[in-house]
């Protein structure tokens, strides 16, 4: 079986936590930098290209809502 590197593993559980919005970018960045021993400026960097699971547009949101809010207009009643 292959050895696991804790650090490795440690960057990547960060990176995922990160991702599902478990942790600000701050939070993130401290601790990547931590076990990677990347610069601060590289590790943000790093970070900031990826892409957040969490992360609502507003335009998107009021767009569902007035939709919706038609939807609700045209029915009589």
């Amino acid at each position: 079986m292959a050895k696991v590197d804790a650090q490795i593993a440690g960057s990547i559980d960060v990176l995922i936590d990160y991702k599902k919005g478990l942790l600000t970018q701050a939070q993130a960045v401290d601790r990547f930098r931590k076990l990677t021993g990347l610069n601060i400026d590289v590790a943000t960097s790093f970070l900031k290209g990826m892409n957040r699971d969490n992360i609502i547009s507003l335009q998107a949101k009021r767009n569902i809502h007035a939709n919706k809010q038609e939807e609700t207009d045209d029915r009589e009643g």
